[in-house]
């Protein structure tokens, strides 16, 4: 017999995921093997990268980021899930872009957004978090950024916005102007999801309001990259807005 999951447990279980969506709960069995961090290329100078966790009950959860290389150096947009794949994490870029990673920005105090901080910190302490981020981090076992930025700020060659509440209070997109690529997070919904994914700490109520205002924002997107599926255009946008005006947002 199907062993049912406390209220309790469920939401601590929400919280410690992330972004990831609700999945059918796979028979036991095994724990597959989590694949290492991995990058691909997307663009001149810019890349997505992938890492993986193992979360009940949802089996093996994706989480992407991104990467550019500009002038100032290689920026990192979110971390692994962990201390230990982020270090795979920053050897792999430092490896496939031939220079190590000089600034990391971090979209939201979520583990699959922030959770290896730790071992970014034993490299460098050129992290950047908005400070409604690291007001929630410590509560949530996660390690703070030593920086914060504004609501709508350039940090090298991206553009860090604060839209407004959505997936969480403090969900922030960033958008690489050189290649029109905007990485939408947790906050952009992936194509095939029929859902909002994790709304344990969302505000679902405002979270089409929130997306509509990255769109005015960045008319000029041609990429756009949720955390958890393909990278998609604009039709990602309308996408979330839909799923969120349906879940009851405005």
């Amino acid at each position: 017999m199907r062993r049912l999951l406390s209220p309790v447990l469920c939401s601590f279980l929400l919280i410690v995921t992330g972004c990831a969506a609700n999945r059918t709960v796979a028979p036991a069995g095994p724990v597959p093997s989590i694949p290492p961090p991995s990058l691909e290329a997307l663009a001149e100078n810019v890349w997505v990268h992938k890492s993986w966790a193992h979360v009940e009950p949802w089996g093996l959860v994706l989480s992407q980021g991104l990467v550019v290389k500009g002038p100032e150096g290689v920026t990192l947009v979110d971390t692994a899930w962990n201390d230990e794949d982020t270090e795979r994490l920053l050897a792999l870029v430092e490896q496939t872009l031939g220079a190590p990673v000089h600034t990391v920005i971090v979209t939201h105090a979520h583990g699959d957004k922030m959770g290896g901080l730790g071992a970014v910190h034993r490299r460098l302490d050129r992290t950047w978090a908005l400070p409604l981020t690291n007001q929630d981090a410590a509560p949530r076992g996660l390690v703070p950024a030593r920086h914060t930025f504004g609501e709508d700020e350039t940090i090298g060659s991206v553009q860090v916005f604060h839209p407004g509440p959505g997936h969480t209070r403090d969900n922030v997109v960033v958008f690489h102007p050189a290649s029109q690529t905007l990485f939408g997070g947790c906050l952009i919904r992936p194509g095939e999801s029929n859902s909002l994914g994790n709304t344990a700490d969302a505000d679902v109520a405002r979270w089409a309001e929130t997306v509509a205002a990255v769109a005015a924002r960045f008319p000029e997107t041609r990429f756009v990259i949720p955390s958890h599926g393909p990278t998609g255009g604009r039709e990602l946008l309308d996408h979330t807005i839909e799923l969120a005006r349906n879940a009851g947002g405005q």
